[in-house]
């Protein structure tokens, strides 16, 4: 093992909640994405979970330990073995490409999803970089085909004591619902869990086009248009603004609810913020009226948190809105582990889609995954994977098929996002998908006959969905 001393940094703490643990995920189907247990190919430590990767180069990754050290952090061990017909760096493909200057020579993209928080965790941050194994030469981690190799990233503990996390890499879908040993990790001269802890918020949510909707489990956020709600410049509300407040009021069970108001960074705040107070006050009781037994909080916050960047005029639309919280009546029951057989192939256009069932991670979110299968005679790319309005405010390394959602209805599930960067000096917000460029360039380029399997994290739906990826026919997502 590689192994580099750290500098000792003062230790920050993450946000705790508490959650139940996610049932186990399923075993994949051969070939498909999904983490499975089971002993490793390689000789060494059993592998708790495995993924065979194939969207850039064709490797596996086996998650052979995740354990407590040092208290309040886990060290993870992925094993990775070269399964291509050429040679590759796999530090290349483990390093943080949410780094401005991302340091290849380090396994810093292993992160960690804490589900009850709804954050996503990087590797401890010490005054060299990350507490994650480091090349010891700029050649000294390729891998030859068949050569495996195992890196590590000491990484926060879980929030609310969870029994087990699920882990990220810039190569591969999540590994989910992996169980955390109590036991001193296996190896030697592992550095001490000492740095600065650093973790950037999950955006998980559905949608329509009056409304965007959040759902942890716990608690419900819907968030509704305010040019649905109001004139411009005013805190009348609308005579459309009825059916919406009407349908959400539908859905709150009584007891505490907090409503407020946002706008986008048109204006001053001298005008903003007073505004976004009165429209909130306006739609509370509207809510009311129509929810007598409730209690009503209310404030306004102007454009001090917005949601999407206010650098674009849909950006600012969703920004412009009012939003109402309050708990669930009951929590979700959580679906149980399914080996149900992945969705028909649907055909369009020389290729087709197959969907997989959705593996829950906890804190309302899920795991989708699918394939895509070039079904012509010649090389071809998928160009529709990538959202276009990602493309208008998205580095061109952060590229990712984000064109997929799951469709309840009249509402859409969009994947979910990790924000990084302040309100004020504007949100990057990072598809949490498969990435399509980048490290990963050419992801979405098929080979005839060529399959390659994607996912994506997205809010648990409530009931049956269907799957759209692209601009390919609805595939129905198994039970």
């Amino acid at each position: 093992m590689r192994v580099l001393p750290i500098a000792a940094l003062l230790v920050l703490a993450v946000g705790c909640s508490s959650t139940e643990d996610p049932p186990a995920a399923p075993p994949p189907r051969d070939g498909a994405p999904p983490a499975s247990s089971g002993p490793s190919g390689p000789a060494g430590p059993r592998a708790l979970a495995s993924v065979d990767v194939d969207t850039r180069v064709k490797a596996r990754l086996e998650v052979v330990g995740l354990n407590r050290h040092g208290g309040d952090h886990v060290l993870a061990q992925i094993r990775v073995t070269n399964n291509d017909t050429v040679d590759f760096d796999p530090l290349n493909h483990l390093a943080d490409d949410t780094d401005a200057t991302p340091d290849m020579d380090r396994a810093g993209g292993i992160f960690l999803l804490d589900a009850a928080a709804r954050r996503v965790v990087k590797p401890l941050q010490g005054e060299d970089g990350c507490v994650c194994s480091v090349a010891e030469s700029s050649l000294s981690s390729f891998l030859k085909p068949g050569e495996h190799e195992t890196f590590f990233a000491v990484l926060p503990a879980p929030s609310g004591g969870a029994r087990t996390a699920t882990l990220l890499t810039p190569m591969s879908p999540p590994l989910p619902n992996i169980p955390i040993s109590d036991a001193p990790p296996s190896g030697q001269g592992f550095p001490e869990p000492v740095g600065e802890v650093v973790s950037y918020p999950v955006d998980a949510h559905s949608e329509d086009d009056d409304s965007e909707l959040r759902d942890d489990g716990e608690e419900v956020e819907v968030s509704l248009s305010a040019d649905v709600l109001f004139a411009t410049g005013s805190h009348a509300l609308t005579a459309a603004a009825g059916d919406l407040i009407e349908r959400t009021a539908g859905r709150i069970p009584g007891g505490a609810v907090k409503v407020e108001g946002h706008a986008d960074s048109t204006g001053t705040a001298a005008v903003n913020t007073p505004l976004s107070r009165r429209r909130a006050d306006a739609v509370a009781a509207r809510l009311k009226s129509l929810l007598p037994g409730a209690a009503f909080t209310t404030e306004g916050f102007g454009s001090s948190r917005p949601l999407y960047p206010n650098t674009t005029p849909e950006g600012r639309r969703r920004n412009r809105r009012v939003t109402i919280t309050f708990t669930r009546a009951e929590k979700p029951e959580p679906r149980p582990a399914t080996t149900a057989p992945a969705a028909p192939a649907a055909p369009r256009d020389g290729f087709t889609l197959t969907v997989d069932p959705l593996v829950q991670v906890g804190g309302g979110l899920s795991l989708l995954t699918y394939a895509l299968t070039n079904t012509g005679q010649s090389q071809v790319s998928l160009r529709r994977l990538t959202d276009d309005t990602e493309r208008t405010w998205l580095k061109f390394r952060f590229w990712a098929a984000a064109n997929a959602k799951l469709v309840d209805g009249d509402r859409r599930i969009p994947p979910a996002r990790y924000l990084l960067g302040t309100p004020t000096q504007g949100w990057a917000q990072l598809c949490l998908c498969t990435k399509t460029s980048g490290i990963a360039l050419g992801a979405d380029r098929f080979a005839p006959a060529q399959t390659k399997h994607f996912w994506a994290l997205v809010q648990t739906p409530s009931g049956p969905v269907t799957a759209e990826i692209a601009d390919l026919p609805a595939a129905p997502v198994p039970q």
